[in-house]
């Protein structure tokens, strides 16, 4: 007999509440493993499909990008990396189903992850600082490293690190996908210069960027401008994607050396470019299926073994038990800074 699963239920577009109920097990297909869900964190993604009503068209749904757990039941073809009991987290998604189900999707009691999408945790890490990292690692993977989006190179799985002499600008530094990608750039050795909050700088430093700038400071497109002078820009990566970041990002670009190009993470930001620079977003990219996911999950699990990744933003655990996820998304609409809201599961 499957265990009893349950979930935390959206029962229809928009609503503001979600209800815990009792939803189906699903058993794993050869690339896939299930984990009984101990954590799971919360994204704007989920702010934005439960306010909003966008991406999603089936209800009831399950929502949830982050999750982490114990693994339960292991496909065939993973039984040579994995094992029943073995703690991992993995990219969670509600935009996938299985024969209608949403299997994949984090706030329930027992999730499907698919390969290459999972990595170990060490032991001596827990649960709740692992699970900040999936979401930010996919989508700063996919718009710094995919030849449709920045097509840079990616960092090597075994750790080495050689400078390239060139600088990329990461803009909303301090950010979940943010500061996944200041550490998998800086890793992949470029130059990171990050743009954040003051009081965020000490921490954006610590994940790898040479230097931050103020994003409130009223002469911060000068002062990144000044500094980039004689450097080879790569290119810009805005974490934040509203329309002020990208005017500032495609200033700052149009007066700099090199190339005249920003990844940005909201649909629709091509729309936004100015001043000859060209912007592009992760969206439709399939890096799911591509050998770079490959590539930046086995590094992942390195770097979590050897010590080589920090597990930022710092989570805040708000809860425990499905039945608080609704207020976490409540809180995180309010709007938080360089912390992951976290609920224990």
């Amino acid at each position: 007999m499957p265990p009893p699963n349950r979930a935390a239920w959206l029962p229809a577009k928009q609503s503001p509440t979600t209800v815990v109920d009792t939803a189906p097990y699903t058993p794993p297909s050869a690339h896939e493993l299930v984990i009984q869900t101990q954590a799971v964190a919360l994204n704007p993604a989920d702010v934005a499909i439960q306010k909003l009503g966008i991406i999603l068209h089936a209800y009831p749904a399950i929502l949830g990008c982050d999750v982490a757990g114990e693994v339960v039941e292991v496909g065939a073809s993973l039984a040579d990396a994995y094992a029943v009991g073995d703690r991992v987290l993995g990219a969670a998604t509600c935009m996938k189903r299985k024969d209608g189900a949403y299997c994949y999707a984090a706030f329930q009691a027992y999730v499907v992850l698919a390969a290459p999408s999972i990595a170990k945790i060490p032991d001596a890490v827990a649960y709740a600082d692992a699970v900040v990292l999936p979401l930010g690692i996919n989508t700063a993977a996919s718009c710094l490293f995919m030849g449709a989006t920045l097509g840079l190179q990616a960092p090597s799985v075994d750790g080495a690190i050689t400078s390239r002499g060139q600088t990329l600008v990461v803009w909303g530094a301090s950010s979940s996908v943010g500061a996944c990608g200041v550490q998998m750039a800086a890793q992949a050795g470029y130059e990171v210069v990050g743009v954040a909050s003051r009081r965020n700088h000490a921490m954006v430093r610590g994940l790898g960027a040479s230097v931050c700038f103020d994003q409130s400071e009223a002469a911060l497109v000068d002062e990144v401008v000044a500094y980039l002078e004689g450097r080879e820009v790569v290119g810009a990566y805005d974490a934040i994607s509203k329309d002020a970041t990208l005017n500032a990002v495609c200033e700052i670009l149009d007066r700099s050396g090199g190339r005249k190009l920003v990844a940005a993470v909201m649909p629709g930001a091509e729309a936004k470019a100015t001043k000859g620079v060209k912007i592009t977003t992760n969206f439709g990219v399939d890096m799911a299926n591509s050998e770079l996911s490959t590539t930046v999950w086995q590094w992942l699990g390195k770097a979590m073994a050897e010590k080589r990744i920090l597990y930022m933003p710092q989570s805040e655990v708000v809860g425990q038990g499905l039945e608080q996820v609704v207020q976490a998304i409540d809180l995180l609409a309010k709007g938080v800074s360089a912390k992951k809201l976290v609920v224990l599961v």
